[in-house]
């Protein structure tokens, strides 16, 4: 699945039922989609260039690794793949990579 921008994206994963948080926390939390800025995307030479894009990490938190949430952001993630189970909070972790074109505004996060 394709998307225009990081807006488009987060409003996808929170039709699917994820609680979308930028950045990272202490703890996980059940159906949580935690998005990373990885690296920027630029096109131009010397001295100016456009940024045209953004790479993010998602790492996804769910209560069963069957969970229909994670078949449903498969659908929006090609490279998903499961990372662990952690006994302190019992939750299944996944995580995958986007990339995503720049939104209307230009930033990493529109």
């Amino acid at each position: 699945m394709e998307f225009d921008s990081f807006s488009d994206f987060k409003k996808a994963l929170e039709t699917i039922g994820f609680e979308v948080i930028l950045g990272v926390k202490d703890t996980m939390s059940e159906n949580t989609a935690y998005l990373t800025l990885n690296s920027a995307k630029k096109i131009g030479s010397d001295n100016f260039k456009f940024v045209i894009g953004y790479s993010y990490a998602v790492v996804a938190s769910v209560e069963d690794a069957d969970s229909k949430l994670i078949q449903q952001l498969s659908e929006c993630i090609d490279n998903i793949e499961f990372v662990n189970y952690s006994d302190a909070s019992h939750l299944y972790s996944f995580s995958g990579t986007i990339y995503l074109p720049v939104g209307s505004g230009g930033q990493a996060w529109e």
